[in-house]
């Protein structure tokens, strides 16, 4: 193949676009989440790290950002998740005194999505509201 009357390799066009490809996915995964929500389960309830007041708190989120959620267990003896199951995204379980985090890409519409703990969700869910 010829590149402005340079002979170039296919091997060579191919390890190029190689490059790209992986350097454009990296990019997209590794995106830094634009907001971080802090949440401690208590009682078999979801709290804001620094609002202890407000049960199962809502939210909100910006359309299309990337966002971070860390959750803290707090309750000895049982285990907690948090998960957004419309947005497949979801943490692992967690045992007392642990963390767990979740990343993930909040659509670009304004939407009211459900978060819960999987385990509990009869009691241990709110809102998240994409603005």
């Amino acid at each position: 193949m010829s590149i402005w009357g340079h002979r170039v390799s296919t091997k060579v066009i191919a390890f190029v676009v190689l490059l790209f490809v992986v350097g454009t996915m990296l990019a997209a995964v590794s995106r830094v989440p634009s907001q971080e929500i802090r949440l401690v389960t208590r009682g078999m309830t979801f709290y804001l790290e620094n609002d202890p007041l407000t049960p199962n708190p809502t939210i909100a989120v910006k359309a299309g950002e990337r966002v971070r959620v860390v959750v803290r267990n707090e309750e000895r003896g049982i285990t907690h998740d948090f998960a957004v199951p419309a947005l497949r995204a979801a943490t692992n379980l967690i045992d007392w005194n642990e963390d767990a985090a979740v990343a993930f890409d909040v659509p670009d519409q304004p939407g009211t999505y459900a978060y819960v703990c999987e385990p509990h969700a009869q009691m241990m869910h709110g809102l998240l509201i994409v603005r």
